[in-house]
Order: C-alpha cells, then sequence, then structure tokens
C-alpha cells in the first residue's frame, strides 16, 4: 500500500491517486485524465517515453491556442 504525500504547494488533505502506469498481459499503459488511457506498449520505458512526448504534445497545443489567442485579441483593438 502507498503513502501519498501533498505534492509541491499542496496543503490540503491529500486527494486519493492511482498509478499512472499500468501493464495487462505483458503490454504497458498509461493513464490520463482527457480520453482513452494510451498503449499498449512493450516495456514500461517505452510507455513513460510516450507519456513524455504526449506531454510535450499537449503544451505545444496549448501554447499554440495562446499564441491563436493574443492575436485575435489584438485584431479586435
Amino acid at each position: 500500500m502507498h503513502q501519498f504525500l501533498n505534492r509541491h504547494g499542496e496543503m490540503d488533505a491529500v486527494q486519493p491517486r492511482s498509478e499512472r502506469f499500468y501493464n495487462i498481459a505483458d503490454e504497458w499503459w498509461f493513464a490520463i485524465r482527457r480520453g482513452p488511457d494510451q498503449g499498449p506498449y512493450p516495456t514500461q520505458s517505452a510507455a513513460r517515453q510516450a507519456l513524455i512526448e504526449y506531454i510535450n504534445d499537449q503544451l505545444a497545443f496549448e501554447k499554440q491556442l495562446q499564441e491563436g489567442r493574443e492575436q485575435l485579441k489584438y485584431l479586435h483593438y
């Protein structure tokens, strides 16, 4: 059993958490909040690398959205 601790900057009660990575029949998956779990991957290491790529893609997409909003803001002035 895991004992969960507050994350950096969290002061309230610790929220329940589950493992992000799991395996089924020697295939590795990772869970995300928005959308279906991602996988299968042949190893946990491959799943971890895929998660890093997924996060980087999401951050790039969010940056593009923000830049688009800023451009629209300037067009309205």
